[in-house]
């Protein structure tokens, strides 16, 4: 079986390269968290692949978290999360950060969700950056979060 996804192909990743995506994705969290618009901008690296490997490892993250917590209804989201990707995406980014996050919301609830899913596979930068605000919104919901995400990041550079 081939990896079909950035998830996928995030876990069939060697050692290394799966923990410096997961430590990036998380650095790139945290920065949206922060809204550093400056240091979201230069974050990702130019590389297609390794932005794939980051949106994957951050996928995953927020898989697992929505498991155990769920991020509540898609509207509730949206109202979250635009502020943050106002306040930090790169330019020109935001807006299709906005489209991508609608199409997935609507996507709950009708059956065009695989079709989501591969436009996001298609837009790994726009995906990475959705899920890092994503990432950085649901950090607000426990005490302690972003300093467990840099404690993460700085465990996984040293790995």
């Amino acid at each position: 079986m081939f990896p079909r996804t950035a998830q996928q192909q995030w876990w069939f990743e060697e050692p290394a390269s799966k923990n410096r995506s997961q430590a990036l994705g998380l650095r790139l969290a945290i920065a949206y968290h922060q809204r550093d618009a400056e240091a979201v901008e230069r974050m990702l690296p130019d590389d297609e692949g390794e932005v794939w490997l980051v949106m994957g490892a951050l996928e995953n993250g927020l898989l697992g978290l929505n498991q155990i917590y769920p991020p509540g209804p898609p509207d509730e989201v949206w109202e979250r999360v635009t502020p943050i990707i106002d306040a930090s995406a790169p330019r020109g980014v935001a807006a299709q950060m906005r489209a991508l996050l609608a199409a997935m919301s609507h996507a709950m609830y009708n059956a065009t969700l695989g079709e989501v899913n591969a436009r996001k596979e298609e837009e790994p930068y726009v995906g990475a950056h959705l899920y890092a605000a994503i990432t950085a919104m649901r950090a607000d919901e426990h005490e302690g979060s972003i300093q467990r995400m840099r404690a993460k990041a700085d465990e996984l550079d040293l790995a």
